[in-house]
């Protein structure tokens, strides 16, 4: 059985883009099929089963690049909806809402969370950004301002969250027919000063939610009651005698919810939780060393990790078997430019 899946690349000039790559799942070999040029460079990706949407980060020198990218799954390939440049405005992150009418990015640059309209596939026009306020201590300029970093939905629906970096906050909002969005202050979250919080997701029974923090090095687990984010337990992602660099990354569970993992640059490693389903909280298992860099990865099938290690431009496989709870870096690599996101089809 063969799976076919998308990696941004950060790659220098007419090296970045989304490549297309093939892993066989037996052999674990991976295969590049095809590199497509984008204007801009894509910071993260989401699929339907019909459409992958790219956030970019400007690439060039002037102030009209950026913004979000549309392109159509037709099998193996991917034929171009539209890009839509955004005046220079960098994105991190996306999602899109149920009804695919609209879709939400992150803007970790200047902080503001912004909110587009879809026409089938196709990046419309802006309706609105709202700009966040605040900063934390950290001591590496990276909350000298808000810096949104990722966006999503809560499973009931209920809001579009939005995890601020720079500020150490959670931005609660309620969206709006058309689009607009409008915080709720009284649910919005405070999280401890200096943790830099950077991705946020929801166990699949949505009654738990676990934050990667990108300067602090934890995961921070939250019960969701009622639409209020609850902490109940803060766990570091590094090993304690660990004393250089480090930077928590990519978030992911299993599609069971038994296990939870952490990329860690720096450190450079897969760190692996066994998730206690009855009250939420992680208990941490081991870590697995790759290559440098992990910013992100993604779990296939529950049986595999695809990890993509930036500062070596290169993709590595990591087995997973669950049951025995044992992840295992394989020999099986592909050289990508800087990769930055991984993403799956969808059924």
């Amino acid at each position: 059985m063969n799976e076919t899946f998308y990696v941004a690349s950060y790659g220098k000039g007419d090296k970045r883009g989304v490549y297309i790559v093939n892993m066989d799942k037996e052999t674990l070999h991976l295969e590049l099929l095809e590199h497509i040029l984008t204007p801009d460079f894509p910071s993260y990706m989401i699929t339907t089963p019909h459409t992958l949407y790219i956030s970019y980060k400007n690439a060039r020198s002037t102030n009209d690049g950026g913004g979000l990218g549309s392109f159509s799954i037709k099998g193996d390939q991917l034929v171009l909806n539209n890009n839509y440049s955004s005046s220079g405005r960098s994105y991190t992150h996306l999602c899109i809402s149920d009804d695919h009418k609209y879709i939400f990015a992150a803007n970790y640059h200047i902080g503001a969370t912004a909110a587009y309209a879809l026409d089938h596939g196709r990046i419309d026009h802006k309706i609105i950004a709202v700009r966040h306020t605040g900063l934390g201590p950290d001591l590496l300029k990276r909350q000298t301002g808000p810096h949104v970093h990722n966006v999503g939905f809560t499973p009931d629906g209920r809001f579009l969250y939005a995890v601020d970096l720079g500020a150490d906050k959670i931005v609660m909002y309620h969206y709006q027919d058309g689009g607009k969005l409008v915080e709720d202050t009284e649910y919005t979250v405070n999280v401890q000063p200096g943790s830099g919080p950077r991705h946020l997701i929801f166990s699949k029974d949505g009654r738990y939610a676990y934050l990667s923090c990108e300067i602090a090095n934890t995961v921070m687990v939250f019960k969701y009651v009622d639409g209020r984010l609850l902490m109940i337990q803060n766990v570091s992602t590094l090993p304690h005698h660990f004393k250089g660099f480090s930077a928590a990354a990519a978030i992911r569970l299993t599609s069971s919810g038994e296990h939870l993992f952490v990329s860690n640059r720096g450190h450079d490693s897969i760190a692996m939780y066994r998730v206690n389903k009855e009250n939420g909280k992680i208990s941490l298992l081991y870590m697995v060393h790759c290559a440098s860099e992990p910013r992100d990865f993604n779990i296939l099938d529950d049986q595999y990790l695809i990890v993509g290690c930036q500062k070596e431009n290169k993709l590595q496989v990591m087995t997973f078997d669950e049951e025995n709870e044992k992840l295992l870096l394989s020999d099986q690599e592909l050289e990508i430019p800087e990769p930055v996101c991984i993403t799956f089809k969808k059924e």
